[in-house]
C-alpha cells in the first residue's frame, strides 16, 4: 500500500521514538513500554503488573494451544512469548527494526511490517488479534487537521476484520489505546503542528506538543473508535486502566533514573543515548525533555482528572 511522504516521515518519527526507548528502557531491563495491571493493588510489583497485564489480554483472545494471534505493534515480545508458552502461533508485526532484532534474539515471529502493508496472504488466518499500545501512532494531528482521522480508524478495523478467521469460535480483537475524554484540554487546529516553544511552559498545550512531536501520534477522542469499528466490530467490553498507566509510569521512570546513574549500567546507557542524539539531535532533545524533564509522558495521567484516559477495550468480530 502507497503511504503518503508524511506518514513515512511521521513512521521514521515512530522507529526512532522506539529506538530511544530500546537504548533506555530495554537497557534498564523494561521490555514492556504500556501499563500493568495493579488489579487495586498499588503494592504489586510492576513486573507482577506488567504480566497481569499480559495475561488478561491474551484471555480476551482465548488464546490457548493451537490458537493464532497476531500482535499489532509487538514491541519486545513479551507478549508474543506469553502466547507461544501458552501453545499458540503467535506472530508480531512492528516497524522498528531494533524491536524486531530484540524479538528474533528472543527466538519469537516478529515481521518488519507496517499493519496497512499487510497482504492477502495473512486473509482468515488468525483467531485473535491484538494491538497493546499501538494504536496511538496511527494518526497523526495532520490527519485530524485534513479530516483523515476515522477513516485511518475505519480501515485498521476493516484489515483487523480481513485477517480474522470467521470459523473461530471467539474471533476477538482488543486494543489498548490511550483516549481524550469530555474534560481534556481543547486544542485548536491551528495550535496541533506547533512545536513544544510555541506554548508557555508546564501547559496542557505545551505538554500535548511534547508528545506528539517526541512519539509521533494523535490521541482519539473517546467513543470514537467505538463509531470507526462498525460494521466490522462491536464492542464487547471497556476497561479504564488509567490508573494503571499512571503506577506504572511512575514506577518506570523511578526505575529508569536510578539506572542511568548506577555505575554497572549508567556509563553504557548514556552512551547509547549520545549516539542517538548525534543522529536524531531535535527528537532526542524533545524525548528527553518529555520524559525526564517536564515528564510530559507522566502528566498526563496524574491528578484526580487526568487529561487523558487509557482504555482496554474487546472487540468482537462481527459477520457482514
Amino acid at each position: 500500500m502507497f503511504l503518503p511522504s508524511s506518514h513515512i516521515e511521521t513512521a521514521q518519527v515512530v522507529v526512532n521514538c522506539y529506538d530511544f526507548f530500546d537504548r533506555v528502557f530495554a537497557e534498564s531491563g523494561l521490555l514492556d513500554l504500556t501499563e500493568g495491571m495493579y488489579c487495586g493493588d498499588p503494592s504489586i510489583p510492576y513486573e507482577q503488573a506488567q504480566k497481569n497485564q499480559i495475561n488478561w489480554l491474551l484471555d480476551e483472545v482465548a488464546c490457548a494451544k493451537g490458537s493464532r494471534v497476531l500482535d499489532i505493534g509487538c514491541g519486545n515480545g513479551t507478549l508474543l512469548e506469553a502466547a507461544q508458552q501458552r501453545g499458540a502461533e503467535a506472530i508480531g508485526i512492528t516497524i522498528s527494526p531494533a524491536q524486531v532484532h530484540r524479538c528474533r534474539q528472543r527466538g519469537l515471529d516478529a515481521r518488519l511490517l507496517n499493519y496497512r502493508d499487510i497482504d492477502g496472504k495473512w486473509t482468515g488466518y488468525f483467531d485473535g488479534i491484538i494491538a497493546n499500545g499501538s494504536v496511538e501512532h496511527f494518526v497523526q494531528p495532520a490527519d485530524v487537521i485534513g479530516g483523515k482521522a476515522d477513516a485511518i480508524y475505519r480501515q485498521l478495523f476493516q484489515i483487523c476484520h480481513r485477517v480474522m478467521n470467521p470459523a473461530s469460535p471467539v474471533r476477538r480483537f482488543v486494543t489498548t489505546t490511550i483516549h481524550t475524554h469530555a474534560t481534556s484540554p481543547r486544542i485548536a487546529s491551528k495550535e496541533l503542528l506547533k512545536g513544544p516553544l510555541a506554548f508557555r511552559w508546564g501547559s496542557d498545550k505545551f505538554h500535548y506538543a511534547l508528545l506528539q512531536k517526541g512519539f509521533g501520534g494523535f490521541y482519539p477522542a473517546e467513543g470514537q473508535l467505538k463509531r470507526c469499528a462498525e460494521p466490522y466490530f462491536r464492542l464487547l467490553q471497556e476497561v479504564d486502566g488509567t490508573h494503571d498507566y499512571h503506577l506504572t509510569s511512575e514506577e518506570c521512570f523511578r526505575h529508569v533514573k536510578h539506572s542511568l546513574f548506577r555505575w554497572t549500567i549508567g556509563p553504557y546507557i548514556w552512551r547509547r543515548l549520545f549516539s542517538f542524539m548525534m543522529r536524531h539531535p531535535r527528537q532526542g532533545a524533545v524525548l528527553c525533555l518529555c520524559l525526564f524533564i517536564a515528564e510530559s509522558w507522566q502528566w498526563q495521567f496524574r491528578g484526580t482528572t487526568p487529561p487523558t484516559r487509557l482504555l482496554r477495550q474487546t472487540w468482537q468480530f462481527q459477520t457482514i
